[in-house]
């Protein structure tokens, strides 16, 4: 669903794949660069987080500590809205799968969230400032 400039929705939309294929692949270096430095997280399990640097490092205790676990992300494309921020950005709405799979065994989706990030466009470049994680809640397949 496109809800802004067809150009604003595919660009967004084009920032939230390579994003996500930094986390899913547990690449904290390439992830973190698509976050400002004073970064707010709000995250309905975990709280509140003000910086990219706490972001990450809890990231890398989560998400990449245990080789045998693999976290992947989905976004749930029907799901994506996005909107211009005059003199900013942008906001990006949507819903995401979360999947997990244990010692290589196939993978299972385990939960679905929604979220809202904020865009900060500046010298051409886009950033997430502000991100919401809410309403996570299990997947039973």
């Amino acid at each position: 669903m496109t809800t802004s400039s067809d150009t604003l929705y595919q660009e967004i939309s084009h920032l939230d794949t390579q994003v996500f294929e930094a986390y899913n692949a547990c690449n904290l270096l390439a992830f973190e660069k698509y976050f400002v430095e004073d970064l707010e997280f709000y995250h309905d399990r975990t709280g509140l987080i003000l910086s990219r640097k706490t972001m990450i490092t809890n990231l890398s205790s989560v998400l990449c500590s245990d080789s045998a676990l693999r976290i992947r992300r989905e976004l749930i494309s029907e799901s994506l809205k996005v909107y211009p921020l005059e003199n900013f950005g942008a906001i990006q709405i949507g819903e995401h799968y979360y999947y997990h799979s244990l010692d290589g065994l196939d993978e299972k989706k385990v939960e679905v969230a929604k979220f809202t990030h904020i865009w900060k466009k500046e010298n051409d470049e886009w950033k997430i400032s502000r991100v919401m994680s809410y309403d996570h809640q299990p997947v039973v397949e």
